[in-house]
């Protein structure tokens, strides 16, 4: 006997799961929420449904893939683009459309390398000085956003504001270096208080 539709589509979507979980798990899960169904309206199990899959899915393939040794290459890829991003919206900065999308893809492809960083590491992890590099990232490329905008609206930058317009770039500049070499060094496990011991 095959199961009602909405079954079959939960148990298709139990197939993001890794194996291991969804062969001891999967009956049990499909089962609940057929009895949900029966219970409570569909589009309130559903909405809990998806929203569980988008929470739980990602969690237990980082759990499948624990004990593996970590590597830092999917990160370094994410920050290289991120990097490339940066590049294109400083050479291309007179040009908004060039600016948005190099910026745009700094910010998705920072955010990712971050998120890739996180499950890279191991659980217990001593935090040092290297924690907070993201904060000098996005700091850096607040307030060169800033600028731009502020730039962008107001047309020329008066004489009297160059000079104040120039420190607050290689200001935001150095944030973003500062961001980097500090991101770069948590990635590879080049801490500050390892190169003590």
């Amino acid at each position: 006997m095959s199961a009602p539709p909405p079954i079959g589509a939960y148990r298709a979507l139990l197939r993001l799961y890794p194996r291991n979980f969804r062969d001891e798990y999967g009956p049990d899960m499909a089962l609940l929420f057929a009895d949900q169904l029966r219970d409570e309206p569909a589009a309130r199990v559903w909405v809990r449904g998806m929203v569980d899959l988008a929470i739980t899915v990602p969690t237990r393939h980082l759990e499948a893939h624990m004990n593996r040794p970590a590597t830092p290459v999917v990160p370094l890829l994410f920050v290289v683009v991120s990097l490339t991003g940066v590049c294109v919206a400083l050479i291309g900065g007179s040009s908004l459309g060039m600016l948005a999308v190099g910026l745009s893809v700094a910010t998705v492809t920072g955010a990712l390398a971050a998120a890739a960083w996180r499950h890279t590491r191991p659980v217990a992890v001593a935090r040092s000085a290297t924690a907070h590099w993201w904060k000098f990232l996005t700091g850096g490329a607040g307030v060169l956003v800033a600028v731009i905008i502020l730039t962008t609206a107001t047309g020329e930058v008066d004489d009297s504001m160059w000079w104040p317009m120039v420190i607050t770039v290689v200001g935001a500049l150095l944030l973003l270096v500062t961001g980097l070499v500090l991101g770069v060094a948590r990635l590879t496990g080049n801490h500050p208080h390892n190169a003590r011991s």
